[in-house]
């Protein structure tokens, strides 16, 4: 896949980007980025369109909720999306090319804008993908991951929304890594706090314990078990019991769900959803290294299906994580049982 180049100034913005009307229309930031639309929010920010004064071209300023720019780690979570991105140098990793403090306004960041939509936009459309364009995106993501942990830096919230498929909608023609707004840095201690997206969360991420690469590794197996299948390997409801199968539940591989799934494929998802951290994938460059021995029909470079099957369980190393694993545990079946120290 090759990389796409942000659209200039010849394209109308409404029709490329998809804006809705805001009253902030034609307001100007740092007297330079004239606002021409509304994009999306999120849980603490703000997205819009903007045009650059300096230089003729569309940026996208992502803006701290003016209610959440006085809460201390908030606005530190939020600069650290920054700090994260802009460490990142990767065809594939969006570019973060500024981040403004005003003084009378919250802190914003001015990245590339991107033209064609998530790959969750496309997942909820087409439900499922064929498996080679799966290995070929997974060896995007993949990279781009890579180089987000070469920089120290742990992403901790890989799902299909935050991976954006660049070109014509149906046929992208590139793929950019974004939101590191939930990004541990190597010099950021763990906050107490459960940080993260249910459904594609690690079982360390569930207890609060020490994240590092191979919490990503987890984060991208689960997605390929939603592009492979049309479905997550767990689904439930309320948030509470998704959690609890994260930490407890054996995967299904996806091959139950995915007719004539290569054996190859199957265990490269597997291993990569393992709940202890060292039954997993050591690396991304190491999932990158079977994914790319997948596409280019090399089973012998890849993970033996047997390997995956063995028993495998999370031990809580901390204090904090062993009171959070026995409350999880509490009417949750025989799974939920505190693992020996004989357990993988």
């Amino acid at each position: 896949m090759s990389s796409v180049r942000s659209p200039g100034l010849s394209l109308e913005p409404m029709e490329a980007f998809r804006l809705q009307s805001t009253a902030r229309m034609h307001e100007v930031l740092a007297d330079r980025y004239e606002i021409q639309g509304f994009m999306d929010s999120g849980g603490t920010s703000e997205i819009y369109l903007a045009h650059d004064r300096w230089h003729p071209r569309w940026v996208v300023i992502k803006q701290l909720t003016a209610g959440l720019a006085d809460n201390p780690e908030v606005r530190s979570r939020f600069l650290r999306e920054a700090t994260a991105a802009r460490e990142i140098e990767h065809p594939n990793v969006v570019q973060v090319e500024a981040v403004i403090e005003p003084e009378d306004q919250p802190p914003f960041l001015v990245m590339e804008a991107l033209v064609g939509e998530t790959l969750g936009d496309m997942l909820r459309r087409e439900t499922c993908l064929p498996v080679p364009q799966v290995l070929r995106l997974v060896r995007e993501i993949a990279s781009a991951l890579a180089a987000t942990h070469a920089a120290g830096i742990v992403h901790r919230d890989v799902k299909p929304d935050n991976i954006f498929l660049l070109g014509p909608r149906g046929a992208p023609e590139g793929l950019k890594l974004i939101d590191f707004g939930m990004a541990k840095i190597k010099t950021v201690a763990c906050s107490g706090i459960v940080l993260g997206t249910a459904q594609y969360m690690a079982p360390e991420q569930v207890l609060v314990e020490p994240v590092d690469g191979r919490t990503d590794v987890y984060g991208l197996g689960v997605m390929m078990f939603r592009m492979l299948t049309g479905h997550l390997p767990f689904e439930s409801e309320p948030r509470a019991d998704m959690l609890r199968h994260q930490l407890f539940s054996p995967p299904p591989p996806a091959s139950w769900l995915c007719d004539e799934l290569d054996p190859t494929v199957d265990a490269i998802v597997l291993k990569a959803m393992r709940k202890h951290p060292e039954n997993r994938y050591p690396s991304m460059l190491a999932l990158l290294d079977d994914v790319v021995a997948a596409i280019e029909a090399e089973p012998e470079r890849a993970s033996s299906p047997d390997l995956v099957i063995a028993p495998d369980r999370y031990r809580p190393n901390s204090e904090q994580g062993e009171a959070a694993f026995k409350l999880l545990a509490r009417n949750f079946g025989k799974f939920a049982e505190m693992p020996g120290a004989n357990d993988g």
